[in-house]
């Protein structure tokens, strides 16, 4: 794994574009997330997952009433 790099935007500004491009090409880490982040982004998905067949259903119900 690679260590993280940290770009600092004076620095970045200093270099050639072929230096720019070989120093913003290396991906970045995966953020570590906390507790409460987490069970945040599974309530989104839960919430996702019912509201999009609900807003289906009254779409097509809507098309077929109207």
């Amino acid at each position: 794994m690679r260590p993280a790099v940290n770009h600092d935007l004076a620095d970045l500004s200093a270099l050639e574009p072929s230096q720019l491009c070989h120093a913003t090409s290396q991906p970045l880490p995966r953020m570590k997330l906390g507790r409460v982040s987490r069970v945040l982004l599974i309530a989104m998905r839960i919430y996702v997952l019912i509201a999009v067949p609900v807003v289906i259903y009254a779409f097509v119900k809507a098309l077929l009433a109207g």
